[in-house]
This record gives C-alpha cells, structure tokens and sequence, in this order.
C-alpha cells in the first residue's frame, strides 16, 4: 500500500491553488482585467492566458499578440501575492515561423475561417493583394492570421504567399493596379482567347509593368504573371489619390452590387454579408471600415435621424436589432447604407433596396420595427444635433 502522506503536500498544493484559481476568484479577475485592457474585442487581439495550478507554483498558460500584454498580466497575478507564478504564455507570432510572418493574398478571394478547416465557419474574406500578419503555423493546412482591419481568422495555406517584412515592404512600394470593374481574368496572353490563368473581382490589387493596349501587364505576388483588359483597372497610385468619399459616391458603388447574394462571411461579389457588403462599398471609395456591424456602430458619430429620417445624410449607416433597454442591453445584428426619402439598400437574401415609407413598394416594416440608430462616416459631413 502507497504510504498516502508523501503524496499530501503536492494535494494541499493542488487544492491550494484550485481555490485561487475558482471562478471569480483574485486570479481570474486579474487577469481579466489585463484582458479587457488588451483585447477588448477577442476579433481583433489575441489574449488566451487560463491559469493552472501546480504543485511548484500557479502557471499562466496561453497566448496573446502583444509583449506588453504577457507583462502586464504576470506583474498582475505576482501582485496578489499568493505565491510563485511562472510565466508559461507564448507571444505571437510564433517563433517556429521564423522570419515568414507575413503573407501577400494570391487568390482572388482567401475565404477567412473562425477555425482551421474547410468545413468550418466562413468568417470573412480577403481581396487579392492584401497583406496578412501570419500569427501560427498550420494546423491542417491552415494558418491563423490578422487582416488588415485586425479581423483574426484562419486562411487555408493556398490562398497566400508566405513571405518576410523586406517583400512585403517591396510589394507596397511596387507599381501595382486595383480591379475597379466588376470581375475579370487574367489572361495569359493579352489576347481574349487565351488560357486564363486566375479570376479578379473589384478591389484586387496587382503588381503591373504597364499597359499594352487594350491590356495591361500584371503579376502576382507569387510571380505568375499574365494580362488583364485595361478596361478593368486602374492605376492603384491614382486611384487612391482620386477617391472621393461622398454620398454620390457611395450610392453608385453599392448600386453596383444590386442582387449579389448574400453569404455569411463573405466582402466580395462573390457573395456578401450585411456589413461585408458596407465593408466593401465604402473600401471601393477609399475607406477602411472595421469588419462586423457591431464594430461598425462604433465608427463615427451618431446621426440624429429625424422624425422621419429627414435629416439623415446619403452615405449614413442604419443600425438594426435591439435597442438598450433596463432590462437588456443594446444588441446590433444588421447594416445598410441609407440612401434618400427614406430608401436604403443593404444585404439581406442579396443586395437589394428598402424602403422605411409604408407607401413604397419597397416598405420594411420589420427593420423599421428593428431600427437601433445611425452613425455617420464620412468625415466632415455636417451632424444634425441629436436630443437628449
């Protein structure tokens, strides 16, 4: 028979740190607390540190995306004074990766998973061109990376060139055209019966050596190269020079999208979602919206919308889903785009028109009923006073 007292002081260790460590407890609550100061929003940092007793010690296990952050929480948990922490939390990216922590986007669409897998939820979607900060290597082909807008996600390996900072540094300083058209093909040889070699949808963004006629010369950043119609693109230089972000503007380019179908995930003419499609819309005039709607609620300022919408401005965000109540805090599941006279146009089944008029064909009395409130963009649009 096992002599049970040698096995006693690691059991009062366990149980010891246990108690520390229970829901709600000095342990959780800092680092909680380091969590809400760092990763606010768990869609666009990485904080993941769980606490863990041991026999020697209470180790903080984990990862986050920040240096600072992995300081901040073991200088938290030490200052409770409840014994040694051992410090066990990774910083990404991980250094396995070595110097490739970037990647450059070779598809016309990368579909962006919440978890490694094909089968798995399509989170959002990056455009040809873009640049992603690679965080872990794969897991079934998959690497978990950070889009431009901060999203996180998982991108299937195919999808991107896995390159360094010194390349990725070359590909933003290179001569490069952005897909204004609708959808096109590249083309391995500037001619219409040529082999195609990969599709673009608007806003793709290519390296290029020039036009050629009625084509123009590009390359990927994996170094395949071939031919686009000019009439697709536009130098990327000047079009972002030239982005004009107005009413008008906006109208048109999310008119473009009318009957595109909506997907779950999706920013692309490919299939888009509620603020996918706003996302888009407004990237195509040169601004960069944050990716869900509840993020995009916080953009801007709010927008008094009138008794009857009146003093709503073309280009302002609609809001809808629960409004704050004591009971219930404020809940926001959709986005779209107001337009004029109380139409709007958003994505729901596809891009389609709304009307918030009972006498418009196009009335939605339920998304009335679901109206939360407005936000304004685009900046330096005058902003009606709203009530308190």
């Amino acid at each position: 028979m096992k002599p049970r007292l040698l096995f006693a002081p690691i059991a009062g260790g366990i149980l010891l740190f246990s108690s520390m460590i229970a829901q709600d407890s000095p342990v959780k609550n800092a680092v909680k607390a380091v969590r809400d100061q760092f990763a606010p929003d768990r869609r666009v940092a990485v904080f993941d540190v769980q606490p863990e007793q041991s026999a020697i010690g209470l180790i903080l296990r984990g990862e986050v995306d920040n240096p600072e952050a992995r300081t901040a929480v073991v200088q938290a948990v030490g200052k409770l004074g409840l014994g040694t922490v051992l410090d066990s939390i990774r910083v990404l990216p991980d250094t396995a990766l070595g110097e490739l922590t970037y990647g450059i986007v070779v598809l016309s669409v990368g579909n962006v998973r919440s978890k490694p897998g094909e089968a798995e939820e399509l989170s959002t979607q990056v455009l040809m061109g873009s640049v992603v900060k690679v965080l872990k290597k794969p897991m079934g082909g998959y690497y978990y990376v950070q889009m431009p807008d901060k999203y996180l996600g998982w991108l299937d390996r195919a999808a991107f060139q896995l390159t360094t900072r010194s390349v990725v540094n070359a590909w933003a300083a290179a001569r490069k055209v952005i897909v204004t058209g609708y959808f096109g093909m590249v083309r391995e040889q500037p001619e219409a019966g040529a082999l195609p070699l990969c599709d673009v949808v608007a806003g793709c963004v290519l390296r290029t050596s020039g036009a050629q006629g009625a084509w123009t010369a590009v390359e990927l950043a994996d170094g395949r190269k071939g031919y686009l119609e000019s009439s697709l693109v536009e130098e990327y230089d000047t079009w972002k020079r030239t982005r004009s972000l107005t009413g008008d503007n906006i109208e048109k380019t999310a008119k473009m999208f009318l009957g595109i179908p909506y997907l779950w995930g999706g920013t692309s003419c490919k299939g888009m979602d509620c603020s996918g499609f706003v996302k888009t819309v407004y990237r195509l005039n040169g601004m960069e919206l944050n990716r869900d709607a509840s993020q995009q609620a916080a953009m801007g300022v709010d927008a008094n919308p009138g008794v009857n919408f009146e003093s709503l401005q073309k280009g302002d965000l609609l809001f809808f889903g629960q409004k704050a109540s004591a009971e219930k805090a404020e809940r926001i599941t959709h986005v779209g785009i107001y337009l004029e006279k109380r139409q709007f146009i958003h994505s729901s089944g596809r891009v389609r028109l709304s009307s918030f008029d009972p006498s418009s064909p196009l009335y939605e009395e339920s998304l009335l009923k679901r109206f939360v409130r407005a936000r304004r963009v685009i900046p330096d649009a005058q902003v009606p006073e709203i009530r308190k």
